[in-house]
């Protein structure tokens, strides 16, 4: 036996199976932040070509997760088993490749769509279902930091892109015009941010071990790095409010501390509160346009303008959603403590 076959061996079909979960997470996570990349270059008014670098991401991390799933069901087939987040994986991959010749189908009967098209809809809750199953196949282990991180941060930029597609009016198109009503937008944004936000973050603090501190600021960090990478540093003229976006991790930081040092209901209750509050700064710049639309009708959001406007905003969105902001919150704790609780249950069978 020759040393390749020796190490075509040692990896056994459960690390196969885990390497293709990591791999599903990583192509998603390509994806979604290609995505996100590809809505900056359209506040910048760039040219709007297929070659263009966001996409160039989005479709290497659609090659990436396609491989990853592959791995995936044929060490599941070596197990004899395909257990459900192998399962979840496998649909969500099928909903990302039909949404390629969808979107290429819409665009060819009516030219440029909106944020909140069919063909994105799809693509979206491929990227949801796939990160969730890679992400539940990879937490069944106890796994480095590291490896958690990548799992999880797939899910909340997913579960985040779907609150930002019902909440950003960018849906408006030639044929069709899906932007939501501003208020409701403004309302799904409020709702939706702080719970997505508590419940990814708790989750992932009860998947690691409740006493296990840096977890949650792993994630946290993790996801502010990827949303200045795709939104601000693109963007020039928000280059001078980095130091400030960092800075949303102090309360998230902080939360991850209350939880590891007092591991009681007071202490999630605390820690979804302040990761709830903390989601006007943490959407941040893209939640300008969706608040824009219920409190300066008027004004529009131009690239240059975008932190000039969010910043006038503050003073009169934080009073108004600070309760529902911090309740939602709480409730984004409590139900990502016992979703995570009742998936490694499931696991374990």
């Amino acid at each position: 036996m020759n040393y390749f076959q020796r190490g075509t061996l040692a990896l056994d079909p459960g690390r196969r199976l885990l390497a293709g979960y990591a791999l599903v997470s990583i192509g998603i996570l390509m994806a979604i932040s290609g995505a996100t990349w590809d809505v900056t270059y359209h506040l910048l008014n760039k040219p709007e070509t297929f070659f263009s670098p966001p996409h160039a991401i989005l479709y290497a991390g659609v090659a990436t997760a396609l491989a990853g799933a592959i791995t995936a069901v044929l060490a599941s087939r070596s197990l004899r088993k395909i257990e459900w987040p192998a399962k979840m994986v496998i649909g969500g991959i099928v909903l990302l490749i039909a949404a390629g010749p969808g979107d290429f189908v819409w665009h060819s009967a009516f030219g440029l769509d909106g944020l909140l098209s069919p063909p994105h809809s799809v693509l979206l809750a491929g990227m949801l279902a796939s990160s969730i199953g890679a992400a539940a196949g990879i937490v069944r282990n106890r796994l480095p930091v590291a490896l958690l991180v990548l799992g999880m941060l797939p899910v909340w930029l997913a579960a985040a892109g779907a609150v930002h597609m019902f909440s950003l009016p960018f849906s408006e198109s030639a044929f069709f015009n899906f932007n939501p009503e501003p208020r409701a937008g403004a309302v799904v944004a409020t709702i939706g941010f702080p719970f997505v936000t508590a419940a990814v973050l708790v989750a992932a603090k009860t998947v690691a071990g409740s006493r296990r501190f840096g977890v949650m600021s792993a994630l946290a960090g993790a996801f502010v790095v990827t949303g200045m990478l795709t939104s601000i540093v693109p963007n020039e003229a928000l280059a001078s409010t980095i130091p400030l976006y960092v800075g949303v991790l102090v309360p998230l930081v902080a939360a991850d501390y209350i939880m590891s040092r007092w591991m009681s209901p007071k202490a999630v209750i605390a820690a979804g509160a302040m990761a709830g509050l903390s989601f006007l700064m943490l959407y941040y710049p893209l939640i300008t346009h969706t608040y824009n639309e219920t409190i300066l009708q008027e004004r529009s959001v131009w690239a240059s303008l975008t932190a000039i406007i969010y910043f006038d905003m503050m003073a009169t969105i934080f009073p108004l959603v600070a309760v529902p902001a911090a309740a939602m919150g709480i409730a984004g704790a409590i139900a990502g403590q016992r979703m995570a609780a009742r998936a490694q249950l499931a696991l374990l069978k």
